[in-house]
């Protein structure tokens, strides 16, 4: 079993980008009133614009978006898209005639990082599936055992392809084999929530993954392990 504990508020914003992206969330909605919201229903590119530039999110830099676009709408901005539909789904904003709101609850959640992160984190970790949409399959296995290997084994750092080779033995290496499942659905997810970070590097063999300080200070994991946890990782 997967618990979370309160970090020290000194860790939080400089290590999880998904809280910091919340929390500018509630910050332009205090300041400007709501998030405006397209036809579609999406969050308004002068938001999605002024939060890529307040979050500075791993991946998703004004420099690298804007090298590929021209503008930036919510949906070339993939962590926001999760963050709405986050929000969305656990009533912490709500929309109302064309525009973006806190509710109660999310209001209270942005009062500090350490009430938003854990909150966030567990949602977002637990509650996507992660795989949805993946070309590659979904990895096998759940949260506890990906979670608790990678506490024993991450060490100095592990690669995709190091990961998958210690779940399934040989395998396929590169992105057409598990360890893009395990790249897309498990570690990219720890990186957005600020458990852990990646080098730079294009092969799966090349992006190392390391523990960021948050991933002692927030999780408490049960060692218990048995072949009785490998399930078909779905949430």
């Amino acid at each position: 079993m997967i618990t979370f504990q309160t970090p020290p508020c000194d860790l939080i914003l400089p290590h999880s980008p998904m809280t910091r992206a919340f929390m500018a969330a509630a910050d332009y909605m205090a300041k400007h009133g709501e998030i405006g919201l397209t036809k579609s229903g999406a969050w308004n590119r002068r938001f999605i614009e002024w939060a890529v530039a307040q979050i500075a999110f791993p991946g998703w830099t004004e420099e690298k978006l804007y090298s590929v676009n021209k503008v930036l709408n919510e949906y070339d901005v993939a962590p926001l898209e999760y963050l709405h539909a986050l929000m969305d789904g656990l009533k912490w904003g709500r929309r109302y005639k064309g525009t973006y709101w806190l509710t109660k609850t999310g209001k209270a959640l942005a009062m500090s990082p350490a009430t938003a992160f854990a909150n966030v984190a567990p949602a977002f970790l637990f509650r996507f599936d992660h795989a949805d949409g993946m070309r590659s399959e979904a990895p096998m296995g759940n949260w506890d055992l990906f979670l608790n290997i990678l506490n024993h084994e991450i060490g100095r750092g592990i690669t995709a392809d190091h990961f998958a080779r210690i779940l399934y033995g040989d395998i396929t290496p590169g992105w057409v084999g598990p360890a893009s499942g395990l790249s897309l659905a498990v570690l990219r997810p720890l990186c957005w929530i600020g458990l852990v970070e990646r080098d730079e590097g294009f092969g799966l063999d090349e992006r190392i993954y390391r523990k960021t300080p948050l991933w002692d200070a927030a999780m408490v994991l049960d060692p218990n392990l048995s072949g009785d946890n490998v399930i078909p990782f779905r949430r």
